[in-house]
């Protein structure tokens, strides 16, 4: 037994002995500011600093990001405003670091998230808030959960002061510019408005999938905060606008970037008094007349207002001519602004065909943002008409053998133009067939001609009007015809 304990302890000796002989597994120590208590101090703005997630853990009671899922590794940054002011944070993830960089406003122990972004795909993310005077703000940055850790560059500064008003003069022509979400982030312009005058505006929202927003601020308006915005254009976009009485005077536009948008926002601004082709009444359009000009999409130019009567129920085909047709919308309107019909962004020429009322109505011809070009449009409009047939002055009318009878055709309203009337008899083996064909002209909405059986049996005739430029094709139903004498055995 002696013997045995002694193997054993001298056995545990040299395991003992050769683990100590060995190195130490390398083990990589969390960053310094790895918890949220050791955040690290940015004493000044604007604060530039190197930082690494590799070796990072996770705090115990770890909020979620209001950007992404949950976290598996933070490190964090604190920075106390010294005013009211705008503080931007900008994240350049290195290697393949994908991350997310969380601001929180701390009150004590807890943490109330302000602002988020996540890296895109060039590893880049920003984020801003507006920070209070003397509160404390704690920034975290964090890998996702699949993604490998890595260093990264953040920079913490104030960005450019937002614009005020009223804004510099807007030239006649417009004005452009680009924006981004971070530094440049709105723009100011004013221009005199009169009361009682309308004015076109456009907003072009100039890159794809930004989405760049204007308001309208009346004369007076010292702060863009106040929230007294007489319009909004949201994304872009052309409408109209009309001062009231006693507000004539210098209105400012307020242009912003797009908070959701990583890169560089372009727009282009105008605003021109509106003319009789842009508001109403319209530019009249007769029946078979063409309209022709030339709309862009990223300006003041970017509609046209046409309008028309119709006096009988028609038939109506708009037919939009234009080498972009596909990116110019056509609408049809009723006088109170109701849409009726629209082809928009079908490609190629756009034709609108439609059945009216008599009343007064309106085209409107609008290139899509970043689209312009000339364009013709062509109004074509056909009262529709109703036929009607008679036989012997009946539906259902009677003759004796060798009897020739009338065949009367109205066309309501009364037209005049080309008529053809069908004339069948009855086989009673094989059914109706065909007999001959009338070619008749209609005149005041009336047209007839005499028909003689050439035996008795049962007959019948149909009509229909051929139309014209002015009035639509329309056909009957059957007008039928008995001949023959009494029965006889």
């Amino acid at each position: 037994m002696r013997t045995s304990g002694a193997r054993l302890l001298f056995g545990a000796l040299v395991v003992a002995g050769t683990l100590g002989a060995c190195p130490a597994l390398a083990v990589t120590a969390p960053p310094a500011n790895d918890l949220r208590v050791d955040a690290q101090v940015l004493s000044s703005l604007p604060a530039s600093v190197d930082g690494t997630t590799v070796g990072a853990t996770i705090d115990a009671n770890e909020p979620a990001s209001g950007c992404t899922g949950p976290q598996t590794a933070s490190v964090w940054y604190s920075v106390t405003a010294p005013a009211k002011e705008r503080v931007a944070v900008s994240l350049a993830a290195g290697g393949d670091l994908d991350a997310t960089v969380d601001v929180y406003l701390a009150q004590r122990s807890q943490l109330q998230e302000v602002a988020c972004d996540g890296t895109d795909a060039q590893g880049m993310a920003a984020t801003s808030f507006t920070a209070a005077a003397g509160m404390t703000y704690l920034i975290r940055v964090a890998p996702l959960g699949n993604s490998a850790p890595g260093t990264f560059a953040l920079d913490v500064f104030v960005p450019q002061k937002a614009a005020v008003p009223p804004g510099p003069a807007l030239p006649p022509a417009g004005a452009g510019g680009t924006l981004d979400r971070i530094q440049d982030t709105t723009k100011a312009y004013s221009t005199v408005l009169k009361a009682g005058t309308s004015y076109r505006i456009n907003l072009a929202d100039e890159t794809t999938g930004a989405c760049v927003s204007a308001g309208l601020y009346p004369p007076g308006t010292s702060s863009f905060d106040d929230g007294s915005a007489v319009l909004r254009i949201h994304c872009g976009g052309y409408l109209l606008f009309t001062p009231t009485v006693g507000t004539s005077g210098r209105y400012s536009f307020l242009v912003n970037s797009s908070a959701g948008f990583s890169g560089s926002q372009h727009y282009y601004l105008q605003v021109a008094p509106a003319g009789p082709k842009d508001t109403a009444p319209g530019q009249f359009i007769g029946n078979y007349a063409k309209v022709s000009g030339r709309l862009d999409g990223n300006r003041v130019d970017a509609l046209r207002l046409l309008r028309f009567d119709v006096v009988a129920r028609s038939n109506l085909t708009l037919v939009l001519d234009a080498p972009q047709a596909e990116s110019f919308d056509l609408k049809l309107l009723n006088e109170k602004g109701r849409e009726i019909s629209c082809e928009c962004g079908d490609g190629g020429p756009e034709t609108l065909n439609q059945q009216l009322k008599p009343g007064r109505f309106y085209a409107v011809v609008e290139a899509n943002a970043n689209s312009h070009g000339r364009f013709t449009l062509t109004r074509q409009s056909r009262t529709i008409t109703t036929t009607r047939i008679t036989i012997a002055g009946h539906r259902q009318g009677q003759a004796a053998p060798g009897q020739t009878v009338p065949i009367g055709v109205s066309v309501a309203p009364k037209a005049a133009g080309p008529v053809t009337v069908t004339i069948e008899r009855f086989d009673p083996v094989s059914g109706w067939q065909y007999f001959r064909t009338d070619h008749l002209r209609a005149s005041g909405g009336t047209a007839g001609a005499g028909f003689l059986p050439p035996a008795s049996g049962r007959w019948r005739a149909s009509a229909s009007f051929d139309g014209t430029r002015s009035a639509s094709p329309s056909a009957s139903g059957f007008a039928t015809l008995l001949v023959g004498g009494p029965l006889h055995q």
